[in-house]
């Protein structure tokens, strides 16, 4: 392993450690170069602030690890499973809403995800980016609110209460539609 990423994971964890003491807007700089014994300089040179390295954290822990061997449904429910056993780091990570903040990050990992999911249901129409950001956000709340509030329903139970939520949604609007349709043509 290079030098770089020796410092980076030093990086890494000094932040995961402070997350577990306090809010993520509270740690600064300062602190987590002197629990892993490093300079600030040193900080900037790999990561432009410290959303940054939690946007690090997740790539090199989670996604670089999963990249092209899962998708939908079973990708969402290994990132909730991740986010499930790191709970304490992501629910901290999560409730910061700030430029370049984990949260923003999340919704540019989630966004191609609901899209590709609703490729094959929407493909045609003209609100399909409205559709695929409505659900990109939809999807990242219920996240945050589970890790946060609930955290006692397992993952895959909770992925599947989401893809529940979903369906039934979508039968109730092709139904409202049907209806609407039929009435309009009646």
């Amino acid at each position: 392993m290079s030098d770089s990423q020796l410092t980076k994971k030093a990086m890494a964890q000094a932040m995961k450690e402070l997350m577990k003491q306090k809010p993520m807007d509270k740690i600064t700089i300062g602190e987590i170069t002197e629990r892993c014994f490093m300079s600030r300089k040193s900080f900037y040179y790999h990561f432009k602030d410290k959303y940054d390295l939690v946007n690090w954290i997740y790539y090199t822990e989670f996604l670089s690890e999963i990249q092209n061997n899962v998708d939908g449904w079973g990708l969402m429910e290994h990132i909730c499973q991740y986010f499930y056993e790191n709970r304490v780091f992501y629910c901290n990570a999560l409730q910061v809403q700030a430029q370049n903040s984990f949260s923003e990050y999340f919704a540019d990992i989630l966004h191609p995800i609901i899209s590709g999911y609703l490729d094959d249901i929407i493909e045609n129409n003209e609100n399909k980016d409205f559709f695929v950001s409505f659900f990109t956000d939809a999807t990242k709340l219920a996240i945050t609110r589970w890790l946060i509030e609930d955290a006692k329903t397992p993952p895959s139970k909770f992925v599947q209460l989401m893809k529940e939520a979903m369906a039934g949604v979508g039968l109730k609007i092709g139904q409202d539609m049907s209806e609407s349709n039929c009435e309009i043509r009646g």
